[in-house]
């Protein structure tokens, strides 16, 4: 990540997010609304928050083509139950680096997410990339919405 700084120790994780704030204020004026909604939202950051993603779980990811774009859907399990949704629109591009869990060594699954930042390229499009325990998404696209429920 660029921006917000995730550091694992001993305990857990470190997450720095301070200067995330700052840089959603420098891009505003180009982001898509929807996104900007999401990137400035106080709760963001606040893991007591139930809107806030952090510890959360993916339940689905879903990838539709129509014609000749590309959507995708991430539902979460919040941390505070309840269903957290990502919609992506326009994406130009995606990648999930998935590894093995250290520890139970049943573990398979991408584990809790701990951070995420959007970013705004040059280009126009974002960049939203989520670190989860066991793995990384990465998403460019040209909008995202973010819906809890």
């Amino acid at each position: 990540m660029k921006i917000v700084k995730v550091i694992k120790d001993r305990s857990g994780f470190i997450i720095d997010s301070s200067a995330y704030r700052d840089y959603v204020v420098a891009v505003r004026s180009r982001a898509p609304e929807s996104a900007l909604q999401y990137m400035l939202a106080d709760w963001h950051y606040d893991h007591l928050d139930p809107r806030c993603p952090h510890d959360s779980k993916i339940e689905a990811l879903t990838i539709k083509e129509k014609g000749w774009a590309t959507d995708i859907e991430i539902s979460l399990s919040g941390a505070y139950g309840g269903v957290i949704s990502l919609s992506y629109s326009n994406v130009f591009s995606y990648s999930m680096k998935k590894r093995k869990a250290d520890w139970p060594a049943e573990d398979f699954s991408h584990g809790d997410w701990i951070a995420d930042e959007v970013t705004l390229e040059d280009d126009g499009f974002l960049i939203h990339e989520i670190v989860f325990i066991n793995a990384i998404v990465k998403i460019k696209c040209k909008d995202l919405a973010y819906k809890a429920r």
